[in-house]
């Protein structure tokens, strides 16, 4: 049974296109078909004789605006298109309303997607940067045995100390005025320090490797300290260093810095948190400095014996009797004191070394420095160290700002030779220069230190016990010691890791280019259906076709003319 008349029925559209039925094509927007049947029929037209003049100077247009070509390439973009909804945009035999009610669809559907999409690259481009624990964790042969710094509490021998104040000069006496905060009515500005004569009097009063340690023992083997220790001048005066590079490893010019009469192996690493050990040596040598360690647990680990001698101090630094001792980095210069913990004579210690180790992925380079708010070591280039660490930076932030504030240096900070050393009369100055530092320690006009992309540093957990004479304990020799002694003057301390393997932090790109792209592509196919291909589609649609639109009309109007003027030619004979 028929329904309704022919004239309100719409055919349902076939794959390649609609058939426009007749009382369709009143409602189509853009009637390019009527615009080119009209420019055929003028081709038939035959050319009268009084007319062959007029089509030499006659060059009439006779192709469709560029908006209106525009327009209809536009509307059969649309009638064509994979994108979800914006095809019965472009449907000629859709109702206005039904058309409008698509659009709608589409531009709703294409603002949420484009929402979602920038909080996507907001994610992306102000915290590019996560910090996780990588799956595979450290071994311990892949990481130096920390350097370890002991200072003794006591500022300068008595017996070297009356020696200054009886016999010395007055450069000396001024010097130890200045480093034990004696009172003196000498005229602070009557004598400069200069470099030499600072590190020749804190060699002199401070108490050396060989007074200092009386027994060492290295992977469960008795070693002799002297080879495994170095003196060591630091912000305590002279103190005894194990596992620490040598100065040509660590500064540009180690002979402007406090250079010491030091021994070291002959093999030596060129080691740095970033490159690690050489891939060549795999196996951990005690001979290769920085020393690595064999495993965990107290034999595997460093022991020693440290004598206070008590009986000549003639001024501490502290309230207290004692050692302090600082785990460092090999490649740092350790600031012992501000960070070092204190050890009392008398006591027995156990410090478990617990490893910091963080990592950054190489993509990470391709993020600003602003954002992932670290440096790799050939981004930031020191002026007295070779690599880079923030601590170094800082002491070499502290050096140039005191520099620049007090026209003086501190003795333990990197300094260039010739500049002034800081005495008394410059010490307000010198804490109001590491107050400021302090402060503005981070990435700011006076301090540039960030950390270091690949960073490792350490951390001790401790315990002690009294120290007594007892039999039968073969791993330290305390029999030459009364009880006495031993309570006042003597300290046994061991450092060892606890576990053999160490989990690492790894800094990374939480979100690269290609996660964008790929979260972006989704979102956009989730609401629209869009995908690179899409993107040709239009390309295509917008510029290639009408191009070759524009090419096949100029091909057609240029045989018209050849055809008019071959009939020109022909009524004319």
């Amino acid at each position: 049974m028929m329904i309704g008349s022919y004239n309100t029925i719409r055919p349902r559209k076939p794959i390649n296109g609609f058939p426009i039925h007749p009382e369709d094509k009143k409602s189509t927007i853009f009637q390019i078909d009527d615009f080119y049947k009209r420019k055929n029929k003028d081709i038939a037209i035959q050319i009268p004789p009084a007319s062959i003049s007029t089509i030499k100077t006659k060059k009439k247009a006779i192709s469709a605006p560029v908006t209106k070509k525009f327009l209809y390439q536009m509307e059969n973009y649309c009638d064509n298109t994979t994108l979800h909804g914006l095809r019965y945009v472009g449907d000629p035999t859709l109702s206005l309303c039904e058309r409008l009610f698509w659009f709608c669809a589409f531009g709703i559907a294409a603002c949420m997607a484009g929402y979602f999409i920038s909080n996507i690259y907001v994610k992306w481009s102000e915290s590019p940067v996560i910090i996780s624990f990588s799956p595979s964790d450290a071994d311990l042969n892949s990481i130096p045995f920390p350097s370890i710094t002991i200072c003794n509490m006591n500022q300068a021998k008595r017996q070297e100390a009356e020696r200054i104040v009886d016999h010395g000069t007055p450069a000396q006496k001024k010097l130890l005025n200045d480093y034990c905060n004696l009172n003196s009515d000498m005229n602070e500005t009557e004598y400069e320090t200069d470099w030499d004569t600072m590190q020749n009097f804190l060699i002199t009063v401070g108490q050396s490797c060989s007074d200092m340690l009386k027994s060492c023992s290295w992977k469960n083997e008795k070693v002799n300290c002297d080879e495994y220790f170095n003196n060591d001048l630091t912000d305590e005066g002279l103190c005894c260093s194990f596992n620490r590079l040598p100065p040509n490893k660590i500064y540009w010019n180690p002979k402007s810095t406090s250079y010491l009469n030091q021994t070291y192996s002959n093999y030596i690493y060129d080691w740095n948190p970033e490159d690690g050990f050489p891939d060549k040596i795999s196996d951990a040598r005690s001979d290769y400095i920085p020393r690595r360690p064999l495993g965990s647990g107290q034999h595997l680990g460093l022991s020693i014996i440290l004598d206070t001698q008590v009986d000549n101090y003639y001024c501490s630094s502290t309230n207290s009797v004692g050692f302090k001792i600082v785990l460092a980095n090999p490649l740092e210069t350790p600031k012992t004191a501000d960070f070092g913990f204190l050890l009392s004579p008398g006591v027995e210690a156990r410090y478990m070394i617990n490893p910091v180790i963080r990592e950054a992925t190489h993509s990470l380079r391709s993020v600003s420095i602003e954002k992932r708010q670290c440096y790799f070591s050939n981004e930031r280039k020191l002026q007295y160290y070779r690599s880079y660490t923030s601590t170094n930076c800082y002491q070499e932030c502290q050096s140039n700002y005191t520099l620049r504030m007090c026209g003086c240096i501190p003795y333990f900070l990197p300094q260039s030779r010739g500049k002034r050393i800081c005495g008394k009369r410059d010490e307000n100055c010198a804490k109001k220069a590491q107050e400021d530092t302090n402060i503005v320690y981070g990435r700011t006009k006076n301090c540039d230190c960030l950390p270091a992309c690949a960073e490792v540093s350490f951390t001790k957990t401790g315990s002690l016990s009294p120290l007594i004479r007892t039999k039968g304990y073969s791993d330290i020799d305390l029999d030459n010691y009364t009880y006495s002694y031993l309570k006042e003057n003597i300290a046994v301390v061991h450092f060892f890791f606890f576990k053999h393997r160490y989990g690492k932090e790894i800094k990374s790109e939480i979100y690269g280019f290609t996660d964008f792209l790929s979260n972006t592509g989704g979102l956009l196919g989730a609401f629209l259906g869009f995908s690179i291909l899409s993107l040709v589609e239009c390309f295509y649609h917008i510029f290639i076709k009408t191009s070759c639109l524009d090419l096949r009309s100029w091909n057609e109007k240029r045989k018209r003319k050849a055809k008019k003027k071959k009939l020109s030619l022909q009524y004319l004979q």
